[in-house]
Order: structure tokens, then C-alpha cells, then sequence
């Protein structure tokens, strides 16, 4: 294990990071993760794959060791490991430290891709407990990071922090680009466009190259998920079906999966489906929206709604679908920045996304937006008692009456601007 683990700590030796390790842009989230540094509670971190969760540990031990002793900073990724947290603190301990660690004043621990280790909420608990000293990051590729087991046994103990994918602002301080995208909408829609092919994922904001960006996607996200992850943490064995669930997604970015109709058609157990569908979503790879019922302020459970966690998987999977449907591929988009949850439809009444929290917020999402559309779903806004709606378009900007339309590009300002106190309830 010292040989690995002094791979995985070249700065015990250096003194700092490799900046191909600790790359220089910083995602959003960093500040939020900095301050964490002087936290007691463990910083847990989740994200889809690629998104940059990673270099943003990197980043982090770069941060600390500014103040902190190189020796005193521990990294280490389960990923490829049969090691487990355990093993690897208690090697820590008496090999590289050499005292025990009541005895260090400060220890800073990065786990990294810890869904792959065994027990791993019980030992970070046991640690945690026992040496207020230690300051655990611990990061992954899978919700499961906040399981039941995990939340039970880490309960008071730990802050959560989703690293979403690459947001546009994001993307376009990658790129260098300046300015105010209300002023230059004609830019900023050209930008737009190149950005959700590569949604998401930052080592690809500088590429052109269509052929290499699609298949980085599908086989850094796509595949790693459906062929690895999935078969190793949950014990998939049907690899084919998993693949036929994903691509269905992708080629029908918010349709409305009905596992009976799919039972029968593939010839596959219902539960089967359901089942390879919630592990999907606990990969972050999809996410699914439940039928609102404004009556009932409730939602049905049944007929969910399914996307793709970005656009850019809808790329990967098809160039020729990805540019055809531009209305699809927007509503992928918006479903993944507001973090939607839910959907209504009632008889032909439909909305795209129902936001409530105290405040209802219906969101519909359409590429050109029409006279008759605005009024449409100014009817709909009353229908469901809600005060105020939004349209977002590919491009269009209006006020009408309680309906505002803007284009998607615009929709992160947005959501800084307006929606502070309106989210989803879980």
C-alpha cells in the first residue's frame, strides 16, 4: 500500500500539486468547498462522471497546503482498489504520520470515488467520532453517497455538496468569453448551442472536433456507467437491457416510461426495468420528474417523466436526433439547471415543470414561442392557481401579462435573480 499511496501523495515529497492535477480554472463550487476547510462535519461531494469532482479535491489539497504540512493531507480514489477506508487510515496512521492521531494537532482526508468501498459510512463515522482532528472530503459518482445507510449512520456529522454539471456561465469563463449576453443575444445564441453539445463536462469546452467530443461523452460517461459502475456496485448482469434502457432515454429525452408497455415489448420483467431505471438515476446518468397534482398537492408516482442528466448525452447518442429535436434538447437542459422533480399533466393539459415551494412556478419550455402559445399557457398558469409563468425559448424575449419568455441561454441569471426562495420539495 505505500506504494500506491505515495503515487496518490506525490506533494509528501514535492510540496505541492501537478498543475495538470489541480487545474487552474475553478468550478463554481470551489469557494463553497474552501470554506468547508474550516468545518468540523465531513464535505461530502457527488456529481455525474467527468464533471470535475476530482480536480476539484485537487484544488482543494493545493488550497491547504498553502497552510498545511504536505504530510498532513491524504488522498486516496477506491476506484480501482480493493483497499478500504479503514485500511488505508490506519496504514496512514502508523506508516506515513508514525504517531497515532490523537497526537496530530490537523489531518486533512480526501476519499475519492468512496461508493466503491466497503462499509465506508461506518468507518468515516467511527473516525469522525474519535479524532475531531481529522477533517474528512469524500467524494462520488452515485447518489448512493446519501443512502439510507449513509444518512442514518453520518447523521449530524456531514454537509452536502452536488458538483452539477458545467453550468453556461461556467462555460463561457472556460472559453474566456466576456459580457453581457443580453446585449450580444446574437453571440451568446451561437455560444449556446456549442455549449449544450459539450454540456456538462470540462475537459471538452475547447474542443471542435464533433466525432471526439460524442464519443468521450459516450464512453467516459455513458458506457463507464452502464459497463462498470452499474454491474459492480449493484450487481447488473443484464448489460443489454441496461444499454436498451439508456439509449430509449436518449432518443426520447421526456417521455413518459411505462414499464408495461416496455415489459411487454422487450420481453423483460417489470420490476427488472424499474429497477435498472432507479439504478440509472442513482448514477446521476437520468433523472426522472413525478406528475404533479395541484389538488392533492401531491404527485403520482406513477408515469414519471425521464431525462438525460445534460444534453450532451442526447449528442453522444445521436448528431442527427441531437440537431432535429433543438426543442428536446432545450428541454433537457432547463430540466437539469432548475433541478426540476416535477411535471403536470391532466388530460390534454400539460406543463413541462412545476417548481413549488410555498410558491407554485409552472416553466414550459419551447424553441419559437407563438402569440397563441403565450396564451395559452397563461390559461394553464390560472388553471393550476399559480400567480406567474415562464416560457423558455431557443431565443425569444417577452412580457406578457403574469408570462415571461426568455431565452434559455439567460435562464441561470434567472434563477440568481428570481427563484432564491422557489425549489423543489424532495
Amino acid at each position: 500500500m505505500r506504494e500506491e499511496l505515495e503515487r496518490l501523495n506525490e506533494w509528501w515529497f514535492t510540496g505541492k500539486v501537478r498543475k495538470d492535477l489541480a487545474l487552474p480554472f475553478k468550478r463554481h463550487a470551489f469557494s463553497r468547498i474552501i470554506e468547508s476547510l474550516r468545518e468540523r462535519q465531513i464535505a461530502i461531494i457527488t456529481g455525474l462522471r467527468r464533471v470535475g469532482k476530482t480536480t476539484l479535491l485537487y484544488q482543494t489539497i493545493e488550497k491547504a497546503l498553502e497552510t498545511e504540512s504536505p504530510d498532513k493531507i491524504l488522498y486516496f480514489s477506491f476506484e480501482e482498489s480493493s483497499a478500504t477506508p479503514k485500511e488505508v487510515l490506519e496504514f496512514y496512521e502508523k506508516r506515513i504520520l508514525k504517531k497515532p492521531f490523537e497526537e496530530v494537532d490537523k489531518a486533512f482526508i480526501f476519499f475519492d470515488e468512496i461508493q466503491y468501498a466497503r462499509d465506508w459510512p461506518s468507518t468515516l463515522k467511527r473516525f469522525y467520532d474519535l479524532y475531531p482532528n481529522l477533517k474528512f472530503f469524500v467524494s462520488g459518482s452515485s447518489s448512493l453517497l446519501l443512502s439510507r445507510e449513509a444518512m442514518e449512520k453520518l447523521a449530524g456529522r456531514f454537509f452536502f455538496f452536488e458538483l452539477k454539471p458545467l453550468a453556461f456561465l461556467e462555460f463561457l469563463e472556460m472559453r474566456g468569453i466576456k459580457g453581457d449576453l443580453e446585449i450580444s443575444e446574437r453571440r451568446a445564441e451561437a455560444y449556446f448551442l456549442d455549449y449544450l453539445r459539450k454540456s456538462g463536462f470540462p475537459e471538452i469546452v475547447d474542443w471542435e472536433n464533433e466525432v471526439k467530443i460524442a464519443e468521450y461523452v459516450r464512453n467516459s460517461v455513458v458506457d463507464r456507467v452502464v459497463l462498470r459502475d452499474l454491474p459492480l456496485i449493484f450487481r447488473v448482469r443484464d448489460i443489454v437491457l441496461l444499454d436498451k434502457i439508456i439509449k430509449f432515454i436518449l432518443s426520447t429525452p421526456g417521455a413518459i416510461v411505462n414499464t408495461n408497455s416496455l415489459s411487454k415489448s422487450w420481453e423483460v420483467s417489470k420490476i427488472t426495468i424499474s429497477n435498472y431505471l432507479k439504478f440509472l438515476e442513482t448514477s446521476l446518468l437520468i433523472r426522472s420528474l413525478a406528475n404533479f397534482r395541484p389538488s392533492f398537492l401531491s404527485s403520482s408516482r406513477k408515469l414519471k417523466k425521464y431525462y438525460p442528466a445534460t444534453p450532451s448525452l442526447i449528442f453522444s447518442y445521436s448528431k442527427e436526433f441531437f440537431e432535429r429535436n433543438i426543442g428536446f434538447v432545450l428541454e433537457t437542459y432547463v430540466m437539469n439547471v432548475v433541478d426540476a422533480k416535477y411535471y403536470f399533466r391532466e388530460g390534454k393539459k400539460e406543463i413541462d415543470v412545476i417548481l413549488k415551494n410555498g410558491e407554485i412556478l409552472p416553466i414550459e419550455v419551447k424553441e419559437n414561442v407563438s402569440e397563441e402559445d403565450v396564451k395559452k399557457f397563461a390559461g394553464l398558469i390560472n388553471y393550476i392557481k399559480a400567480k406567474r409563468g415562464v416560457i423558455v425559448s431557443l431565443s425569444q424575449s417577452l412580457k406578457k401579462g403574469n408570462v415571461d419568455v426568455f431565452p434559455a441561454f439567460l435562464i441561470e441569471k434567472f434563477l440568481a435573480n428570481n427563484l432564491q426562495n422557489i425549489k423543489m420539495d424532495d
